[in-house]
């Protein structure tokens, strides 16, 4: 694992360019199904013919909370194939947030051996918060 200093260092020199954040491009009779092929398409497209240098997976454009964590691991590994295919230097970021914190570190571990170069985690996210402050309107 690198250290701050080291991911620092990194960072200054390969997070340059525009990323794509990805979306997961859903099908079906109900539109749950995922469309594989028309992932891959978006990847290629992205990183091969428009040259993009980074490419954001399974964030908030990609819909983390209406896929399993199977589809969310299949989406980074399709990816990361399809994208180090198109250049091999593309920078992959996976977005590992979930609602438990177990689900995180499978998803965070699941990056790693990927070989995604990084991962981020952000709160929970309002669509599966409980909470009052969530279900309530503000006092006036």
């Amino acid at each position: 694992m690198a250290t701050a200093n080291e991911a620092w260092s990194w960072a200054r020199t390969a997070l340059r360019g525009i990323g794509d954040s990805l979306y997961t491009p859903f099908c079906g009779v109900d539109g749950d199904d995922i469309d594989w092929d028309a992932y891959r398409t978006l990847v290629r497209y992205c990183v091969g013919e428009l040259r993009q240098p980074l490419l954001w997976c399974t964030s908030g454009i990609a819909e983390f909370w209406a896929l399993t964590i199977d589809e969310r691991k299949r989406l980074l590994e399709v990816a990361i194939e399809e994208g180090r295919a198109a250049n091999p230097d593309v920078v992959v970021q996976a977005c590992t947030a979930a609602v438990s914190a177990k689900d995180c570190l499978e998803l965070t571990r699941h990056a790693q051996v990927t070989g995604a170069d990084i991962v981020y985690i952000q709160t929970p996210m309002m669509e599966a918060h409980g909470g009052e402050g969530v279900r309530q309107p503000a006092a006036a």
